[in-house]
This record gives structure tokens, C-alpha cells and sequence, in this order.
């Protein structure tokens, strides 16, 4: 049983199970090293290979007891046919939001959209790096995501005045989201 298994299942409290959100990502040099040669973060994170790699680099400098899937939360807008791009010392921007094509995606072209993060994680579970270790998926909440899908940035950056007065739009969205 995994270090994080045996303390939820038997609450054993003998070992602190130890892993980071975002343990896999630019303060490592290989990461540094492999983004350096792709720029685009979305393709990088659609690569299952490159994705499967990354997970695994904190794992094998610092033997973590779970490894952290490597993906972003926007890549549910993306499924989703709105389109997500980073760029260099600004963040995520995303296009103009159009609920109706929103809407017309279907379960399986949203699948197979993003049917390389499945791959990634599949391809890292069998990973005899992850013996006796677990791998950590995570997704945004509905609320974190409609507000990057209506902003069309992070909302670090800050929110319009009225943002939050189209309640038709946020409803329909939530509803999608969820």
C-alpha cells in the first residue's frame, strides 16, 4: 500500500506522506531544459511523453511519495473549444468566449480533444518510478474556471467592473462546467 493509501486507509500517521501541487515545473532545470524547446504550453501539455516525463522529474530527484499529474486547469476551456494560449511574462489568455459553440461540443469530441492527458496518464501510471507510489490528478473548480473562460485571462490581473452582472452567462456556464 502507498504511503498516502495506508495513512487515509488505516489512518496511519507514522509517515507523512509528502508531494507539492506544482512539484513538476519551472524551478527544475530538466523542466527548463525540455520547455525551452517547446514554447507552446498547450501542445506541451497534449504531448503524453513530455507530459508522462515531466510528472516523473520530481520523483526522481526528490523520491516524492506521489507524482502530480502534469497539465493545467485550462485545459478543460480548451476541451472545450475556446482557445487557451500563454504567453511569456503575462499568463493565459483565452478567446472570446462563445457559449454556443460551447454548447455544441459533445462529450466525445471534448474526449478526444483531450484524449493525450488520458494517455499521459496512463502512460505514467505504469511507470516503474510510481511503484509503490501514487499519481495525482486535479482539475479546476467550476467557479475558478468560469471566471478564466469570462475573463479571458487570469483573474489575478483583475475583473471588469461589471463582470459578474451577466448572470444568464454565468448560470448557462456553470451548468456546462459542471
Amino acid at each position: 500500500m502507498t504511503p498516502i493509501k495506508n495513512c487515509i486507509v488505516n489512518k496511519d500517521t507514522t509517515t507523512n506522506p509528502i508531494w507539492l501541487m506544482r512539484q513538476a515545473g519551472r524551478y527544475l532545470p530538466e523542466f527548463r531544459e525540455i520547455r525551452k524547446n517547446n514554447q507552446d504550453f498547450i501542445k506541451l501539455c497534449l504531448n503524453e511523453n513530455l507530459s508522462s516525463e515531466i510528472t516523473l522529474q520530481p520523483i526522481k530527484r526528490f523520491g516524492f511519495d506521489a507524482a502530480v499529474i502534469f497539465s493545467d486547469i485550462l485545459m478543460l476551456p480548451y476541451g472545450m473549444e475556446q482557445e487557451v494560449n500563454f504567453e511569456k511574462n503575462f499568463g493565459p489568455k483565452l478567446g472570446d468566449l462563445s457559449i454556443d459553440k460551447i454548447k455544441k461540443t459533445d462529450e466525445n469530441s471534448f474526449s478526444k480533444k483531450l484524449n493525450p492527458i488520458y494517455k499521459a496518464i496512463s502512460q505514467t501510471s505504469k511507470s516503474n518510478l510510481l511503484k509503490n507510489r501514487d499519481l495525482i490528478g486535479f482539475v479546476g473548480a467550476p467557479w475558478t474556471i468560469l471566471v478564466y473562460m469570462m475573463n479571458k485571462m487570469s483573474p489575478k490581473r483583475g475583473l471588469p467592473e461589471k463582470f459578474f452582472n451577466d448572470f444568464s452567462l454565468i448560470n448557462s456556464l456553470l451548468n456546462i462546467i459542471e
